[in-house]
């Protein structure tokens, strides 16, 4: 009965967490491509106000209980609901650069004529 559990959860982490992400991901691309810079700040905007509700919501579930060992379990929820924060971000540096880049490109051209 273990072993199903655990399965279970994998499968709950996979299809509520990853494929959301994942799909965010690309969505997040889209964004950043576009000529001004905020529409692909959205989504790690929203990913960081998600992560700190969630924390928020548990510290304050959590305080009536006072044992040491949950101290480090809202900076868990934290970290693991930042993790999609961190691949928007990513995603958004890495797609911007490419487009400033081609950018500059263009402007040295044209100053090139």
């Amino acid at each position: 009965m273990q072993h199903m559990t655990s399965l279970t959860i994998f499968f709950m982490l996979f299809f509520y967490y990853a494929v959301p992400t994942a799909l965010l991901a690309i969505l997040e691309y889209f964004l950043a491509r576009m000529e001004s810079p905020w529409p692909g700040r959205v989504l790690p905007i929203l990913s960081v106000v998600h992560a700190l509700g969630w924390t928020l919501v548990l510290l304050f579930n959590m305080s009536t209980m006072l044992h040491p060992s949950l101290y480090f379990l809202p900076l868990a929820v934290l970290v693991i609901f930042n993790i999609p924060t961190l691949i928007f971000l990513l995603i958004y540096k890495s797609t911007r650069k490419k487009f400033t880049e081609r950018r500059a490109m263009d402007r040295k051209d044209i100053q090139d004529l």
